[in-house]
């Protein structure tokens, strides 16, 4: 069964001393999957934290489909 997370996506790109941070959601089984997908998605030079499972009303408020492994969707800013 799958479930949503919240996850911290850093990007460290060559040449460049600041890393570049994003919080994302993604549907995954546990929190070492979402990492993964999460990591995957963001390329190369990218590691991924997840911080906490959503919740129902969470899950439904930014329109995730459990059904839909490995779907990722980035927030605008951290809300969770």
């Amino acid at each position: 069964m799958n479930k949503g997370f919240g996850v911290r996506v850093t990007v460290r790109r060559p040449g460049e001393q600041e890393a570049d941070v994003a919080p994302v959601l993604v549907v995954a089984r546990d929190e070492q999957d979402a990492e993964l997908v999460a990591a995957q998605a963001a390329g190369a030079g990218a590691q991924a934290e997840a911080f906490r499972e959503l919740i129902e009303a969470e899950i439904e408020e930014h329109g995730l489909d459990l059904r839909q492994h490995g779907t990722v969707r980035s927030l605008p800013m951290l809300n969770l």
